[in-house]
């Protein structure tokens, strides 16, 4: 049987081409975690990112999460406090040009930000 989803780490530092071709040609939604990898300093003070912030006057918060939201990727983010789901709603005000989705693209490392320790049920 087929997933209908696959919910995978997925900030612009790793960003897992191969797999998300994989999942848009079988029809499998693809879905990031930890889109701002845990507000890692080296992605969220990010120069690219930074300034394209500045430029579309929001945050670095809102042009990550809506770098995924322009590939037609689900994203999760966090809502611990009234302001933070205020900003998450914002994610589709900026309209990223093919340009900055490229530049945030070429953020890759292939670092991932989120330990796997394996399956674990509770």
């Amino acid at each position: 049987m087929m997933p209908c989803a696959n919910q995978v780490e997925y900030p612009p530092h790793f960003i897992r081409d191969e797999l998300k071709k994989y999942c848009d040609k079988e029809g499998i939604f693809f879905k990031a975690f930890s889109s701002l990898a845990r507000y890692e300093p080296a992605l969220v003070q990010d120069p690219v990112a930074l300034d394209m912030a500045k430029k579309h006057n929001t945050t670095v918060t809102t042009i990550l999460l809506s770098w995924a939201l322009s590939q037609d990727v689900g994203i999760i983010p966090k809502s611990a406090t009234p302001e933070r789901i205020v900003e998450n709603f914002k994610v589709t005000e900026p309209k990223l040009s093919d340009e900055e989705i490229e530049s945030l693209h070429k953020l890759d490392r292939v670092q991932h930000y989120i330990r796997y320790y394996g399956w674990r049920v509770l």
